[in-house]
């Protein structure tokens, strides 16, 4: 496999991750031309990926490569820096996607690893692990929040019937890409007059696990109908 390939691995397993307000990353550790361990970012505050794929390989990783796909951090938060893991356990060589662009990082995981000798190679497939954390880069580049708007119409432009007794206008599976979205994001907003005629649940249902965002309702007297499905999920409604 070439460096690329296992870039391109890293990056897939970084994605099953729910890290919010950490970025999602990926890790792989491989010696002798094998992967010998790797793991991924499950939530904030657990173990970092690159923590997770050294315990997977243990003495394996001595003299080994590590592809991970953000510059590993090097400071203290919930976690320890993976730049001391990553030095202790002997890894030779590191390929990251890309600088991280928090300031308590931004090229001094790199700096580290280097100065405790260890090689480092970046950036590689970039612009996969941009696209992958653009929420996480957005806020951290300009502490403002990552927007998606979600809008459907019909093909004469409405978005629904004129005596508003429509529920859907869209096709079953473009609510389920609607869903995956949702699943992935800190809240989901609407207007007021949306929560009174819709009554949505605002929830992410795919399969058989539901995942419940903030809520959010944006009106000007706050006078709602206290039996909305909104009000009626578990998790928080602002």
């Amino acid at each position: 496999m070439t460096h690329e390939q296992y870039m391109k691995r890293a990056l897939h397993i970084a994605a099953r991750g729910r890290t919010s307000p950490n970025p999602m990353v990926g890790a792989v550790v491989v010696k002798d031309g094998q992967i010998v361990g790797e793991g991924y970012h499950r939530r904030a505050g657990e173990p970092h990926a690159e923590v997770v794929a050294l315990q997977k390989a243990g003495e394996k990783a001595r003299g080994g490569v590590l592809y991970v796909t953000l510059e590993p951090c090097c400071h203290y938060g919930r976690t320890p820096p993976c730049t001391k893991a990553i030095i202790a356990s002997g890894i030779a060589e590191v390929y990251a996607a890309m600088e991280d662009p928090d300031p308590n990082v931004a090229g001094k995981g790199f700096a580290e690893l280097m100065q405790a000798g260890v090689r480092v190679h970046y950036p590689l497939l970039e612009e996969g692990a941009r696209r992958l954390n653009e929420a996480y880069i957005k806020h951290r580049t300009t502490g403002l929040p990552f927007v998606i708007l979600k809008s459907a119409m019909s093909l004469d432009g409405r978005i629904a019937t004129r005596t508003g007794d429509s529920k859907w206008i869209t096709s079953q599976q473009s609510r389920m890409i609607v869903h995956r979205v949702r699943s992935r994001v800190d809240a989901i907003v609407v207007g007021a007059q949306t929560a009174r005629v819709d009554n949505p649940q605002l929830t992410a249902r795919i399969g058989r696990k539901v995942f419940y965002p903030l809520r959010v309702v944006v009106t000007k007297s706050g006078n709602l109908p206290v039996d909305l499905e909104i009000f009626r999920e578990p998790g928080q409604c602002l």
